[in-house]
């Protein structure tokens, strides 16, 4: 009797074990930490490093940073015939450590860009009704009427339209520039702008339509808007945006490196937080060369829950300086 009392222990204990045993094989490990920061890092909200470049883009040194996110230029030098291929644009979606890179195209909707795939020589001497006068600030960069049909049929709705040849090149995103040049028309007096009883909402409507047909082209097509802050207190814009991006938020608005004045911060970022609070990301860029300067920024960017990227104090664009490492 008390051999077959002992072989039913020995016999519970087995499998007593076993069932342990089965159990913690269906209990996933603790995910890699880099691992799981660069999975999550594909979700609007967790982007922990950003990088922007619009020139002279190194597709090797961009791969190789830390970046979550990515903002480049569709094309190398802005031509047709330099836009960046599957290849390389595949390399600048994987990380060094194998995770998946948001990757987003730079696109102006607010300007027409002389050295672009879309622009006729012939419309120094012949300009379209939409085609206005040339930035001050930036050569070749053309103010436009952005709600005529005209410039907008340029941005989207055909295969060879700019939003369109983003989408088909298999960008994750789009990243849109001068969604503030009606700030310019005003301050500039342009009669074109007079002339319309809501800018603000012709720019809304613009982007409502861009967002609207990338998202009908691929559902997780990501639309960040830069600047325009004052858009923000419009919810069907903030309905249109993934996320927005803001230039200069702690320096530079009075000048290249000077700290703004704490209004103009404050204000900034009230409009920022519309966004923030319904869980979208928000991006910043400071153009700054001074340590000291750079290390304010970052410290006064840390608690408002942005993400900061740093670039060379010329606003050029053309470097991609890696974040430093955590500690």
């Amino acid at each position: 009797m008390p051999t077959t009392t002992a072989a039913l222990l020995f016999i519970i204990a087995v499998l007593a074990i076993g069932a342990i045993m089965y159990a913690l094989s269906r209990t996933p490990a603790p995910p890699d930490a880099s691992r799981a920061r660069s999975q999550t890092a594909q979700r609007p909200g967790t982007i922990y490093s950003w990088g922007y470049q619009l020139q002279n883009l190194d597709i090797a040194h961009a791969a190789a940073g830390p970046f979550d996110l990515l903002v480049v230029d569709p094309a190398k030098d802005g031509s047709d015939d330099s836009g960046l291929t599957a290849i390389e644009l595949d390399r600048l979606k994987t990380k060094p450590d194998g995770g998946r890179r948001l990757v987003l195209a730079y696109l102006s909707i607010g300007e027409a860009e002389s050295y672009r795939g879309y622009w006729n020589p012939d419309w120094t001497k012949h300009k379209p009704a939409w085609l206005l006068r040339e930035n001050p600030e930036w050569d070749e960069n053309y103010a436009v009427c952005f709600w005529d049909p005209g410039w907008q049929a340029i941005m989207c709705g055909s295969p060879d339209a700019r939003l369109d040849r983003i989408i088909a090149a298999g960008f994750d995103g789009v990243y849109l520039d001068k969604c503030d040049v009606f700030e310019d028309m005003r301050e500039q007096k342009m009669k074109e702008a007079t002339a319309r009883p809501d800018l603000e909402g012709d720019m809304v409507s613009f982007i409502q339509r861009l967002s609207k047909h990338g998202k009908a082209r691929n559902p997780g097509f990501l639309v960040v808007m830069q600047n325009a802050e004052s858009l923000l207190d419009r919810a069907e814009v903030r309905k249109a945006l993934d996320g927005v991006a803001k230039e200069e938020l702690v320096f530079g608005l009075d000048g290249p490196e000077k700290r703004n004045d704490p209004e103009a911060v404050d204000w900034s970022r009230k409009q920022l937080d519309l966004v923030k609070r319904e869980g979208k990301f928000v991006l910043v860029v400071e153009y700054l060369g001074n340590a000291r300067k750079i290390d304010e920024a970052r410290q006064a960017i840390a608690p408002l829950g942005y993400t900061l990227a740093i670039s060379p104090k010329d606003r050029a664009l053309k470097a991609l300086p890696y974040p430093p490492a955590p500690v």
